[in-house]
């Protein structure tokens, strides 16, 4: 993912007085904006609540190559808040950007927060165990669906999936193996 860094950011991190602040956001009908701080973060005109439910992400690596770049998000479950969410909304594809914020010494942004992963919701699990809950969403890259062949078949069956009376694809498994195009 191609990124600038601003001025005021790279001279924050050049010194020696500075914080790093993780920030999710999750784009469902209500936006959800988290941050791993232990205070509420405003950057981008937007309030990340401080939330002691966001436990972990996964690490972030990027290479040169053209592949699917995944990570992951780790909620509490125990509020039922996050289990209730994806219980009662449809999730997939729904955008989640994951931004590094600088602070200063007063939990001020510094310059502008860098995005470090920007993809959609592919699934979700929920664990439990006596002692905790937890919802871990997995996130995958726009290239997620490059390879997806979103084709109907053409068979009997995938016909009459569609159009239950159709007998047009009966004998579509007994083609002929030997078409030679451009025979007389």
């Amino acid at each position: 993912m191609t990124r600038s860094i601003d001025a005021a950011t790279q001279t924050a991190l050049a010194g020696d007085n500075f914080n790093i602040a993780t920030l999710i956001q999750l784009d469902f009908p209500t936006v959800i904006r988290l941050t791993d701080w232990q205070r509420n973060v405003t950057a981008m005109t937007n309030t990340f609540v401080s939330s002691p439910d966001l436990q972990t992400t996964s690490d972030i690596t990027e290479s040169g190559e053209l592949r699917i770049n995944q990570t992951s998000i780790e909620l509490g479950g125990e509020s039922q808040t996050y289990v209730s969410l994806f219980f009662n909304n449809d999730y997939i594809d729904v955008r989640g950007r994951i931004w590094k914020a600088v602070l200063d010494s007063s939990d001020v942004v510094i310059g502008s927060p860098v995005l470090i992963f920007d993809g959609r919701i592919t699934t979700y699990g929920i664990t439990d165990d006596e002692t905790s809950s937890k919802v871990v969403i997995s996130l995958a890259s726009h290239w997620k669906d490059f390879e997806l062949v979103k084709n109907r078949m053409t068979n009997s069956n995938t016909q009459k999936l569609y159009f239950s009376s159709d007998l047009g694809l009966e004998f579509a498994h007994e083609t002929r193996k030997d078409i030679k195009w451009g025979k007389s």
